[in-house]
């Protein structure tokens, strides 16, 4: 899993597609954006999302998990009571490290494109798939990140375990930068929700509670749209583990 490869001036035309979000030719080099890290709580998540006690505190049944209505294409309107009735979807989320390269498995949603390499613990020159290099072992490196328009998604771990989360408000929509960016640690025994178009990823863990597996509920659709740090800014993001 060589993962490191020389570009000088990273473009903006990278694909996710299913081999290049497993196993993507990252450039060497990049710059380290050190993202700050804050315990998550509501006030600190306002815009955000918010921290959730339970799996089952937020549905559709319920009336309190959002899901976007269908855009419409003129200035009539959606009749009352459609365009939002796909609902959710659930399953388990899970996460592992594999030597210094961090992976998550979205098993709810219908897509082979479910794989994917959500981090790094060192740059990407540097990183070992055998061993962590132990050069930083309390932080992770980010290269991507992703938002979907259709409704929010919460993360609950199946153990009660702490993990973090590195969110973007979605009021940047497609000019997200790695400064917009926000890390936010969630507390052992509870979980976090986003609102719809909030840029996030996957669920961060350290290595001692690796592999976990969270219950992942999202908006049936999944429609993703996503941004390469480190090919659009020749950046990764480094966000703490640990407070």
């Amino acid at each position: 899993l060589a993962m490191a490869a020389q570009v000088e001036n990273p473009t903006s035309d990278f694909v996710f597609t299913e081999e290049n979000f497993r196993a993507p030719s990252l450039p060497s080099n990049l710059k380290i954006h050190d993202v700050p890290l804050v315990l998550a709580s509501d006030d600190s998540l306002r815009g955000f999302g918010k921290v959730i006690s339970s799996a089952d505190e937020l549905t559709c049944e319920k009336k309190n998990f959002e899901i976007v209505k269908w855009p419409v294409q003129g200035r009539r309107q959606l009749d009352p009571g459609t365009g939002d009735e796909a609902g959710t979807t659930e399953g388990d989320f899970e996460v592992h490290w594999s030597g210094d390269f961090f992976y998550g498995k979205n098993l709810a949603v219908n897509t082979t494109n479910n794989v994917y390499l959500d981090g790094l613990g060192a740059p990407p020159e540097k990183a070992s798939a055998q061993r962590r290099s132990g050069a930083d072992p309390d932080s992770i490196y980010l290269w991507m990140s992703d938002y979907h328009p259709d409704g929010g998604q919460l993360f609950f771990p199946r153990k009660p375990i702490p993990f973090v989360v590195c969110l973007g408000p979605a009021s940047t929509g497609d000019d997200v930068t790695p400064q917009d960016m926000r890390a936010f640690y969630v507390p052992a025994g509870k979980g976090v929700y986003f609102h719809p178009g909030t840029w996030h990823n996957g669920v961060y863990v350290a290595k001692e509670h690796s592999p976990a597996t969270f219950l992942t509920r999202q908006g049936r659709v999944h429609a993703r749209v996503s941004a390469s740090w480190a090919e659009e800014f020749g950046s990764l993001l480094r966000v703490p583990l640990k407070l």
